[in-house]
């Protein structure tokens, strides 16, 4: 929750992949609150009152991911609902005249992008931001697991963190200043 909030102040896109981190959390544990505050909650040193908070911020998401029928795999509609909002935000500065440097990185990244759909065997529906996050999420792991990940995976996954770097930068932009984007 503590991290969380600051993401998702900061910086979107990482908000985004933490967001998917903690649901597969929640996942490994069962979905069970008692096993979460033992193995989580309660070695945060923190007062009771914050504890308490964060337990409620994991019962809100055990209870969101019931109702959403998400328990075995998906994402939050919340979260899904971000990332369909950086793909619009996407589109709209693919179409501005004024964003060279975000088109620059975009065609760098959109042969990665085509390869990895194909990989995924993504469906028609799935954006090229789902898809730009769910490699970067994949490389997250792979990472965690200490496995070896190669040279052309690298160089793809380098380009997805240009074109999402700059995304998550124009999104924080939009919110202080909507007026640029809202014309």
């Amino acid at each position: 929750m503590i991290i969380s909030e600051e993401l998702r102040k900061n910086n979107i896109a990482e908000y985004i992949l933490y967001m998917w981190q903690t649901e597969d959390l929640l996942r490994s544990m069962n979905f069970d609150i008692n096993i979460i505050k033992t193995e989580i909650i309660n070695k945060y040193d923190v007062d009771d009152e914050l504890k308490t908070s964060i337990l409620n911020w994991y019962s809100g998401l055990i209870k969101m991911a019931e109702l959403e029928n998400i328990k075995e795999s998906g994402h939050l509609q919340v979260i899904q609902n971000l990332v369909n909002d950086l793909y619009d935000l996407h589109l709209w500065l693919l179409n501005n005249n004024s964003e060279l440097k975000y088109k620059q990185a975009y065609q760098l990244a959109n042969p990665h992008i085509n390869l990895l759909a194909g990989k995924m065997k993504a469906s028609s529906s799935t954006n090229e931001i789902d898809i730009c996050l769910h490699g970067l999420y994949a490389l997250m792991l792979l990472n965690l697991q200490k496995k070896e990940i190669t040279k052309d995976t690298n160089i793809a996954m380098d380009t997805f963190k240009k074109l999402i770097g700059l995304l998550a930068s124009k999104y924080h932009d939009r919110e202080k200043k909507p007026e640029k984007y809202y014309k």
